[in-house]
């Protein structure tokens, strides 16, 4: 997976909406928000998504420059629409900011299990 170029980050940050729900983090080293711990928007290689749900998802998809998220051949995340971070900015950032309503309103993830720690066993040399 490839990181995201300085535009594509550029096109993120201008359309990150300035909202104090939005938090700031890094998935796989690429710059992404999320609400209640459900991602809304970030970036992907070298495009950007946003998480609209499956109906808005589908009257995106066919538009230029927009599709089904496709993270890898045959994984389609169907509530996320991918698009080019060479579209309008205004268009990035109503996206943006209808993710951010879109998740906002989905339950409030819970918080990962801890990992237990697993003891090494002591040699006998």
């Amino acid at each position: 997976m490839s990181s995201p170029a300085a535009a594509v980050i550029a096109a993120y940050q201008t359309a990150l909406p300035d909202d104090p729900r939005v938090e700031r983090k890094q998935m796989f080293g690429s710059p992404c928000a999320f609400v209640n711990r459900q991602m809304f928007f970030g970036t992907f290689e070298q495009t950007l998504v946003a998480r609209v749900g499956p109906t808005r998802v589908l009257a995106l998809a066919y538009q230029d420059g927009m599709q089904v998220f496709t993270p890898s051949p045959g994984k389609q995340w169907d509530d996320y629409v991918q698009m080019d971070a060479s579209l309008d900015p205004g268009v990035i950032a109503e996206l943006a900011t209808e993710a951010l309503g879109w998740a906002a309103a989905l339950p409030k993830k819970g918080k990962p299990p801890k990992r237990k720690k697993i003891k090494k066993a002591k040699s006998t040399s």
